[in-house]
């Protein structure tokens, strides 16, 4: 009888993978309950920086926030191509530090640049600038250009995560690395902690805003109740976005060769995130309400999917021997078709609040939407007291 030694024993109970087989997010059985917090804490720390740190930059120097925010939105997307390599097994872990980018890939995609990037606020900022440039020529450039830097940004990242990997065919030794990867990855956690403890230390704890008369504003206008708003309504957005992507989408367009989660997200949350600016044109005190800022700007701006988009192209141009430059196209224009019909309706709706500074032509489509609107509203209160 062959005699077989404890090493054998060992090796018999751990899977081997084939150097073909990719090195998925099936992994994550390393992942313990305590990693859950991940879900929570990445958009935490995601609003923390665009929301705190972004705009003490852009207070304390020239930078305005349409730069900021084409620069969050490509640098997001560089980072989703270079974690989508990890949690796809294009880029094959070679010691604790690749192993731990490996596991917490999929969360970081799914929680911090989903939070970290904006598709809806890309819309409204292209629609400021429009306003304030009274040219609608140059918030659809703006669109189109954060478009494409993206696509080009997701290459780069994906191309600088296998730079980083190793190119050995992937065995069972790379298990090894994972106990190492959970104290990196616990470390990186109480980091983030005293990051977002740090973030509400740097906050001016001063007096509360007088509360708007006539309006149910029941959380008063502090620094701090507003990044906690923004924190709860970010990860809230990351979730509900993810989710109607990855699992109501596919159940209603089955077949579809086009990522229509990530459409379907964008259109639906960047037409949501136009919500604060609409209730602003019955009355501007709105612009105070705490909730309805978190919900338009943290809540919509994480749910809508501007890195996913990029990574999605790319993955059609390069997944699709025949026909992915026509698929990723086809993507491209449909989103941008979207982002511009959306971008169309945010500067209508930016015209009626500055009516001062466009011509009276401008804004007549929502203002007709408008009357329509109130006349019906005016309607059922005359059948009501009838």
């Amino acid at each position: 009888l062959k005699v077989i030694t404890a090493a054998q024993t060992t090796m018999l109970a751990i899977p081997v993978l084939d150097g073909d087989a990719k090195y998925t997010k099936k992994s994550h059985i390393y992942r313990t309950p305590a990693q859950r917090i991940w879900v929570v804490l990445l958009p935490a720390a995601a609003t923390c920086l665009t929301d705190v740190w972004f705009q003490t930059a852009i207070l304390s120097s020239a930078i305005g926030y349409d730069f900021v925010l084409a620069i969050a939105n490509v640098s997001g997307a560089f980072l989703d191509g270079f974690f989508a390599e990890w949690e796809s097994g294009g880029a094959v872990p070679n010691g604790s530090k690749t192993e731990a980018l490996h596991l917490i890939s999929e969360d970081m995609r799914a929680s911090f640049l989903s939070t970290y990037t904006s598709w809806a606020g890309m819309v409204g900022v292209a629609a400021s600038i429009a306003h304030s440039r009274s040219s609608f020529l140059i918030g659809l450039g703006y669109i189109i250009v954060s478009i494409l830097c993206s696509f080009v940004a997701v290459q780069l990242g994906s191309d600088f995560a296998k730079y980083i990997a190793s190119s050995a065919p992937i065995t069972n030794t790379s298990y090894q690395f994972a106990k190492k990867a959970h104290h990196i990855l616990h470390r990186f956690m109480v980091l983030l902690i005293l990051y977002i403890i740090a973030s509400y230390i740097y906050l001016d704890r001063g007096g509360t805003q007088n509360l708007i008369d006539g309006k149910n504003l029941v959380i008063a206008s502090t620094a701090w109740n507003q990044l906690s708003l923004s924190i709860l309504f970010a990860v809230c957005g990351a979730y509900a976005g993810n989710k109607v992507a990855d699992d109501i989408t596919p159940k209603i367009f089955q077949g579809s060769m086009l990522p229509m989660g990530t459409l379907i997200c964008n259109a639906l949350f960047g037409l949501l995130g136009l919500s604060l600016n609409c209730m602003r044109l019955s009355d501007q005190s709105w612009e105070d309400s705490l909730l309805l800022r978190a919900f338009a700007l943290n809540f919509c701006g994480a749910a809508s999917l501007f890195a996913r988009h990029a990574s999605d192209n790319r993955q059609l141009y390069y997944g699709n021997t025949k026909g992915g430059v026509r698929l990723a196209g086809i993507n491209i224009t449909a989103n941008i078709l979207f982002a511009t019909l959306l971008f169309w309706v945010a500067l209508e709706i930016e015209i009626l609040l500055n009516p001062e500074a466009t011509n009276k032509k401008s804004g007549r489509v929502v203002r007709k939407l408008l009357k329509i609107l109130e006349r019906q509203r005016e309607g059922q209160n005359t059948l009501n007291i009838g």
